[in-house]
């Protein structure tokens, strides 16, 4: 096994367009036998300009060729600043990690020093503008289908330039050309960064809400799919309902409110036309590949839609809340641990009507916040994708075809500043 070390930082935007996820992560060993660890992490509000240009462009709304030129320039240089500040508030030295005994006093050595660490590279996911995959490709006669596409506007060179360092970047690509769906990525990360002795389910809360389930038999029986809108919905509902709200923190304004029926039906309605199949609960052998989302199918007209769907006087908690309870309801359980991550973990509501669902399905269920392993909730992606890029590098495909439907989807990634 090859003993090497690398450090890798992560970086993670995600359809919710709240801000930036940059992890630094101890790589150690290759390929699939590689240990990962979270040594820090590192988040930055997404600016209100850059938010609101990367929202029209996600949002299909007309715009010059020149100001999606211009968002992944500005989405650069914000992946620069973010990865300076980790680096500068993380004073620790490469010699001083995962060496033993020595380990602490090498790090506290470090950090008198103000000893800078040593970074390999830097993975980055870029911005989600639109996600098309082959339509029907998840049917049978996915090989009849031409392959979709995924756009992740990014702009590496203001990090190349500014930090000296390679960028990985475009992961989504070979698997999509290799007539995949090109989502969820994450999973294979996810065996290596959550793996167990017991079966784990990990649910990621994010815009869009997924699983991954991990057994204990290895990688090639990974299950995951890409389940519901989770944060896009209630956030998007939250931001329409309350304006000057980004989120309703913790859940409350959800809490103080009592559940009325109509999210469901509404859902069904708008979803039946698009080919979508309706959120059901997660089966470890699915025969075939889920179905990836992506904000395209939650515009800002289905959400208002959406409320106005709501019963005439319903309140806006009452709004809130019966949305959020669908959101939880769309959530895959199966037996075993669960670990929930993403900022949806963060709304304590959500996190106990998950919780009560799980005891429902299954009796006495662990269900732990990734926080609890040793990863924040909000680091999990960017962590994640450190380990996709570390993969990549080790020339291991990234995606797992029984999760996406790939065919020999091959090596992953874009290179710049090598």
């Amino acid at each position: 096994m090859d003993d090497r070390t690398r450090l890798v930082v992560g970086c993670m935007t995600g359809t919710s367009l709240d801000g930036l996820d940059v992890a630094l992560v101890k790589i150690a060993g290759t390929g699939l036998d590689m240990q990962a660890e979270l040594l820090a992490h590192h988040a930055l509000l997404m600016p209100d300009d850059l938010r609101a240009t990367l929202m029209s462009l996600a949002s299909g709304e007309p715009n010059e060729p020149i100001a999606y030129m211009r968002a992944a320039r500005a989405l650069g240089e914000l992946h620069a600043d973010g990865v300076e500040q980790l680096i500068a508030s993380c004073p620790l030295s490469l010699e001083g990690e995962g060496r033993g005994e020595g380990e602490s006093q090498s790090r506290q050595a470090a950090c008198d020093q103000n000893i800078k660490p040593k970074i390999d590279f830097i993975t980055a996911h870029g911005q989600t503008i639109w996600h098309a995959p082959a339509p029907g490709s998840t049917a049978n006669n996915r090989e009849n289908n031409k392959p979709g596409t995924s756009w992740q506007l990014f702009d590496p060179w203001p990090i190349v330039r500014r930090l000296k360092l390679p960028v990985c970047y475009d992961l989504r690509q070979a698997d999509l050309i290799a007539g995949g769906e090109g989502a969820p990525l994450t999973p294979i990360a996810d065996w290596v960064m959550y793996r167990s002795s017991t079966a784990r389910t990990v649910i990621n809360l994010g815009g869009i809400s997924n699983f991954t389930y991990l057994g204990v038999q290895g990688p090639d029986r990974v299950r995951a799919a890409d389940q519901f809108a989770c944060n896009l919905l209630i956030d998007g509902v939250t931001q329409r309902l309350f304006p000057g709200k980004r989120y309703d923190d913790r859940g409350e304004i959800a809490d103080s409110g009592i559940a009325v029926s109509f999210v469901k039906s509404f859902v069904f309605e708008q979803m039946k036309t698009t080919g979508y199949r309706m959120p059901i609960q997660g089966v470890p052998d699915r025969p075939e590949p889920g179905q990836s989302l992506g904000r395209e199918l939650f515009s800002s007209q289905w959400l208002d839609s959406l409320i106005e769907a709501a019963p005439v006087g319903t309140s806006q908690p009452n709004i809130l809340r019966s949305v959020v309870e669908y959101v939880a309801e769309t959530i895959p359980l199966m037996p075993g641990e669960v670990v929930l991550a993403g900022g949806g973990a963060r709304n304590d509501l959500l996190v106990k009507l998950i919780a009560d669902r799980a005891v429902e399905c299954h009796g006495p269920t662990t269900v732990l916040l990734s926080g609890d392993l040793g990863i924040p909730c909000e680091a999990r992606e960017a962590m994640a994708f450190a380990v996709l890029g570390a993969l990549s590098q080790d020339g291991v495909p990234i995606s797992l075809p029984q999760v996406t439907g790939a065919i020999e989807p091959g090596v992953a990634g874009v290179w710049a500043g090598l």
